[in-house]
């Protein structure tokens, strides 16, 4: 076989690289293992040199499809040629349907016969075949067979110690590290875990993707884009931003609103066919807005995000709001503030006579959860698990007269919460309606920024209803 070479993208380390600092640290830190190992070959260190390989001959970079794993495998070689390194695509040795030792060994000795001249860098890009481990799965009762392939691996990788220039090996895999060889893990003693970004990483994807692709991340709202990605991972950002850049170019400009749209169409799909009349388009915003995100507003919590656009499942419309300093997750103040927005939509629909009669009901069943919630911060008994998603509740396992007692104080937790929605729809109708048929008409979709900018522009205080809900919750009975 002929050795190819590994040719990676151009991307820096040190300039391109965006996500998580440990990662980053860990990342420079194999490239100035490369240097140093290069270094004690040209100071004529060969005894120290061999020490540092056989404790580590290469480096394991695991995690789901599109965290990042292939990108960083393309920042250290691009950082190893500067350090005169060879990069060889391990490929090579897996070209085969069924690679025989022969292979290996074949593989291995040009490798060593290159190496007489230069350092090496060794790349396997998702090579899952190269860790498997011989225990046996979770639900086998006898040990997998060896592959002999596998087993000529693992001795060729001894070999790299006497290699006249070092030689390192990268092997990028969306294998567990339970399910590798620990042979191989033995070997390849550092492993670095790539895990989905959290909001922080996404904020600098985001930032980073949008300035590749020749925008300005000032002019869109980061914040909400990095919210509504929860969960999504690296390559997904990169892949939202590309098409909102594709469409942009034709409309001019990069918009918050062509993002959150490949956001959407990411989780939900592309939209149903369906044309929203104008009057539809009003009933939705009055439901949304007047229902949801005000409530949520006025109680302390954050907006990020109202629509009144189709979605996939079928829906109209969407409002999403996050906890704030003045409202904590998983704080009684949260779960009742969840509340009252849900009975907002009912107070817009009894009190404007506007909204949606299946988002009303639908809303009713949601608070109705949060309030269970709530009432399990006072009685814990109802949200004891009992096995895997059960509970006393659930199960049936509380008396009939309990029962009733949950039923009622959940009931006056809605009760409360829909008077204190109600009164912020009469002090606010004015707001409900300027916003819905001057803003969110024309806009469809408005994000966190441009919500709390024309709300403050109309003269309403975020969180001015916080110290009424903290009241009702007192005297509901719970600690605030």
């Amino acid at each position: 076989m002929d050795l190819k070479e590994f040719k990676p993208r151009e991307i820096s380390l040190y300039e391109n690289f965006v996500g998580f600092p440990s990662i980053h640290k860990e990342l420079c830190d194999i490239v100035g293992y490369l240097k140093y190992l290069n270094k004690l070959t040209k100071d004529g260190n060969h005894e120290h040199k061999k020490m540092l390989i056989q404790a580590e001959s290469g480096s394991l970079f695991l995690g789901r499809t599109g965290t990042g794993k292939t990108y960083a495998l393309h920042c250290i070689a691009n950082e190893a040629k500067k350090e005169d390194y060879f990069l060889i695509d391990g490929k090579t040795m897996l070209q085969k349907k069924e690679t025989e030792p022969k292979d290996v060994i074949d593989f291995f000795d040009q490798c060593a016969r290159v190496a007489k001249e230069k350092p090496l860098l060794i790349a396997y890009d998702d090579a899952r075949q190269l860790l498997g481990s011989r225990t046996p799965g979770r639900f086998e009762m006898i040990p997998r067979e060896p592959k002999p392939m596998l087993e000529e691996f693992r001795r060729q990788i001894d070999r790299l110690i006497d290699f006249n220039h070092p030689a390192y090996i990268i092997i990028t895999s969306v294998a567990r590290t339970r399910n590798i060889d620990s042979q191989i893990a033995r070997r390849f003693s550092r492993h670095l875990i790539l895990p989905r970004p959290r909001e922080e990483s996404r904020k600098e994807l985001f930032n980073y993707y949008i300035s590749r692709f020749g925008y300005k991340p000032v002019n869109v709202d980061i914040i909400t884009l990095s919210y509504l990605t929860d969960g999504v991972v690296a390559g997904k950002v990169e892949e939202i931003v590309s098409k909102a850049s594709y469409k942009a170019s034709m409309e001019g400009k990069l918009t918050n609103k062509l993002l959150v749209g490949e956001i959407k169409r990411f989780f939900h799909g592309p939209p149903v066919d369906t044309f929203l009349t104008t009057e539809m388009k009003i009933q939705t915003g009055y439901h949304e807005f007047g229902g949801h995100t005000l409530p949520s507003y006025l109680v302390g919590l954050e907006p990020i995000l109202v629509t009144i656009e189709p979605s996939a499942d079928g829906t109209f419309g969407r409002s999403v709001h996050r906890p704030s300093k003045m409202i904590p997750l998983s704080s009684s103040k949260h779960f009742f503030a969840e509340v009252v927005t849900r009975m907002g939509s009912t107070a817009v629909y009894t009190e404007l006579k506007k909204g949606k009669e299946e988002g009303r009901l639908h809303d009713l069943v949601t608070a109705k959860r949060s309030a269970l919630d709530l009432y399990g911060l006072k009685n814990p008994t109802i949200r004891i698990p009992v096995g895997r998603e059960e509970t006393y509740l659930t199960k049936g396992l509380l008396s009939e007269k309990s029962k009733i007692e949950v039923e009622k104080e959940i009931e006056e937790i809605k009760n409360e919460a829909l008077g204190l929605a109600t009164e912020m729809i009469r002090n606010y109708k004015d707001v409900i309606s300027a916003f819905v048929e001057d803003h969110l008409i024309n806009k469809e979709t408005m994000v966190r920024s441009e919500i709390i900018t024309t709300i403050n522009g109309m003269d309403v205080k975020h969180g001015s209803y916080y110290e009424p809900m903290c009241q009702v919750l007192e005297k509901l009975g719970f600690l605030v």
